[in-house]
């Protein structure tokens, strides 16, 4: 028996807010959780409406909805058994692609000599990730439009518990795969965009027409009632020379329900470069110009992973609110992080997500990004000697831990 057979909740919109009653045998108990949690939300910017509910960003449920509530009652599983659970699965159905970005934070996990998931095993890791309570079901890639099989696992998620996103680089966003997706059930998706400038994203993907092609079709899943988003990273040159602010502007021009900028992060071949972290300044700034837009009268709101990922935010996502899935099955704390706790080959995800989150560096809220944290890197990244396959399990690092501490003895 889990939370979600203990606690209902009946949520309606009234007067533009929304206000809810508890049930089930923890209602009483939990009704003032329940009412500081809808108090919260309706404090927030509204981007959309689906189906006569609040979007609020593209990574929850609408509010009310049966999602939405299993969000909520995620919160209360929390608390009660004093263990994280997560609210997105990140899964990788394909390491193909199009594209030959450099900057690819997923190219280090490519192995030819093995074997992508089937249909069916991602299936059961849908299936286990929504006992888990997620919330929300992420299938990036590579290129998961890639895989023929994307509709089917679109449609697989229950709708009752999940929304289903896709990431994509957009190349594949014909009249006939949009159609497919709608009709499979796609919440939303973001289309990965490195550069407000056309030829600059061209080159950096190797795709000629890329950009163009990319915002073509986003602007036929709008049409067909999908939501879009843009995803996207800032450096400390494009935040100083305007490249952020014109890509937020070129978003809210065209339709954008949101943007994600994601602070530059050493991963994929940069793993050990960590030249490109923003400065304290850069995140200064970076904040106050995401603040800027996302509270204008404009609906499209803006999220910036330098405050959300900070200690004034909620911290790293990793092992506490999200997990990512290689295209082989193997579990990380994020797609970023090459630390790998278990392949869903071998354990159910479930088994996988209670080792990561009961590890003691991993058990506990992460104030900041891991991979940006120097104590982090010093002992899980630095240590990574450089002909090393990715990910590296987590236990080569704790046998190092027990020797040391054999040797201080």
């Amino acid at each position: 028996m889990s939370t979600f057979d203990f606690l209902h909740i009946d949520a309606r919109i009234e007067n533009g807010k929304i206000v809810g009653k508890a049930g089930g045998s923890l209602g009483e108990m939990m009704q003032s959780f329940v009412d500081q949690f809808f108090n919260k939300l309706n404090t927030l910017k509204v981007i959309a409406k689906v189906n006569g509910g609040n979007v609020y960003n593209l990574y929850n449920p609408p509010f009310p909805s049966e999602a939405g509530m299993r969000f909520l009652a995620r919160r209360v599983r929390m608390m009660l058994n004093k263990m994280s659970f997560p609210v997105t699965a990140n899964l990788a159905i394909t390491h193909k692609c199009q594209c030959q970005c450099i900057h690819c934070s997923a190219d280090p996990f490519i192995d030819p000599y093995r074997k992508e998931l089937t249909v069916d095993e991602i299936k059961t890791v849908i299936d286990g990730s929504l006992d888990l309570g997620a919330s929300l079901i992420i299938l990036v890639g590579g290129e998961p439009l890639l895989r023929e099989d994307i509709f089917e696992l679109i449609e697989y998620v229950d709708k009752t518990k999940a929304i289903a996103m896709i990431f994509t680089n957009g190349l594949l966003l014909t009249d006939e795969n949009v159609k497919k997706m709608a009709k499979a059930g796609l919440a939303s998706l973001n289309i990965s965009i490195d550069s407000s400038e056309p030829e600059l994203h061209n080159e950096f993907r190797v795709v000629p027409k890329c950009y163009e092609r990319a915002f073509e079709g986003a602007e036929r899943c709008r049409e067909a009632g999908i939501l879009t988003g843009i995803s996207t990273y800032a450096t400390s040159e494009g935040i100083r020379n305007g490249n952020v602010e014109k890509l937020l502007k070129i978003a809210q021009k065209e339709g954008f329900s949101e943007v994600t900028i994601f602070d530059c992060i050493p991963s994929g071949r940069f793993l050990k470069d960590t030249s490109k972290i923003l400065s304290s300044e850069d995140r200064k700034q970076l904040i106050a110009l995401s603040k800027k837009y996302h509270e204008m009268d404009h609906p499209m709101g803006v999220n910036a992973m330098a405050l959300i990922n900070s200690p004034k935010g909620v911290g790293c996502y990793g092992a506490q609110s999200q997990f990512y899935m290689t295209a082989y099955g193997d579990i990380n704390p994020c797609d970023f992080n090459p630390i790998n706790f278990g392949n869903v080959r071998d354990m159910p995800i479930q088994a996988i997500w209670k080792k990561m989150v009961s590890h003691p560096d991993f058990s506990k809220r992460y104030p900041t990004c891991r991979m940006q944290s120097k104590a982090y890197r010093r002992k899980y990244i630095d240590t990574i000697p450089e002909e090393m396959r990715l990910p590296i399990a987590i236990e080569r690092y704790d046998n190092i831990s027990k020797e040391m501490s054999l040797v201080n003895c």
